[in-house]
């Protein structure tokens, strides 16, 4: 069966390796990236959920969410922002995503709301 592959967007290494790590156990292949090759990943892979970090070091995660929902073709896979910032909550509903997630983080609640959000092809 094929692993369930879901693109991680974040600029922190450590971050991406833990979240990668974690999610191989839950049988997701992580596809990492620091956001600036989202488009070139999503059309090398077929991929059913997005996390996406808000404060990429050199733009906004939100902004990244509003242009993949503004895309016929990224507009139906699930976004998940995570940010630290207390209004996350807003600011993942203004730009379209489907959830979010504060941190610092729970690692099973990653894989809940991933599970819980994740497209089957």
């Amino acid at each position: 069966m094929m692993k369930k592959k879901i693109l991680y967007a974040e600029d922190d290494g450590d971050m991406l390796d833990i979240v990668s790590e974690f999610m191989q156990f839950e049988d997701y292949e992580v596809i990492t990236d620091n956001g600036k090759t989202i488009q070139k990943k999503l059309e090398q892979h077929e991929i059913g959920l997005i996390l996406l970090d808000e404060n990429l070091s050199w733009g906004w995660g939100s902004d990244l969410c509003r242009a993949l929902r503004g895309n016929k073709e990224t507009a139906d896979i699930p976004v998940v922002l995570i940010s630290a910032l207390k209004d996350v909550d807003e600011i993942a509903e203004e730009c379209g995503a489907n959830a979010y997630i504060r941190k610092p983080f729970d690692i099973y609640d990653v894989i809940d709301v991933v599970n819980l959000h994740y497209r089957s092809q």
